[in-house]
């Protein structure tokens, strides 16, 4: 029995060590620049099926979810930079003005980055509109802890890998996009329950 469990722990460890080493494959081969949000979006719902419905091909589910999505999460992925760095520019241009502007842009500049994190595997996995992608981050709003929980787990991922020798390269980007699907999850689930009662 305790073998078992022993069993199991060392076979979502590889899994995690796996996925990790396909991540980083998948934003080489994309040469970085291309490869990063394609190698996101394959990781955060390969590891989401992990979790749900374990027992299928990593490997072909991952490169499968990567050239199907390839162009898709491009576009999403650096439609959501290009706001960021707008709303960060902003942070820069108010900090030589306005002390306390700053300090709200820097609050919006933050919300807008960690909303951006939310939305995009949920924008990429679903045809949706502009107002349709509005509407979820307005939802998302309704729902601040779920913005503290990414940020907070990312930081305890990341320090722990960090403190941890030789673990850092094997499982932080695993990790942390596990991490962000389990949040994504729980955002998605409110907001069916909102809809539901509308």
């Amino acid at each position: 029995m305790i073998f078992s469990k022993i069993m199991d722990v060392f076979e979502w460890v590889m899994h995690f060590v796996y996925l990790n080493v396909l991540f980083v494959i998948g934003i080489l081969v994309g040469g970085g620049v291309f490869g990063l949000f394609p190698a996101c979006y394959a990781t955060i719902t390969v590891s989401q099926q992990l979790v749900l419905e374990p027992g299928f091909g990593i490997t072909k589910k991952f490169w499968d979810l990567y050239k199907n999505y390839f162009w898709k999460s491009l576009r999403v992925g650096y439609l959501f930079l290009i706001v960021i760095i707008i709303v960060i520019s902003n942070v820069l241009f108010w900090q030589q003005i306005n002390y306390m502007l700053s300090r709200i842009w820097m609050f919006i500049s933050l919300i807008t980055i960690l909303g951006s994190m939310l939305l995009f595997p949920i924008t990429v996995g679903n045809n949706l509109s502009f107002k349709e992608l509005g509407k979820l981050f307005f939802y998302s709003l309704g729902s601040l802890h779920l913005y503290l929980m990414l940020i907070s787990g990312l930081g305890v991922i990341f320090i722990a890998t960090l403190l941890i020798p030789g673990v850092f390269i094997f499982f932080v980007g695993s990790l942390s996009l596990t991490w962000l699907m389990f949040v994504v999850y729980l955002l998605v689930r409110k907001i069916q329950k909102i809809s539901e009662c509308e």
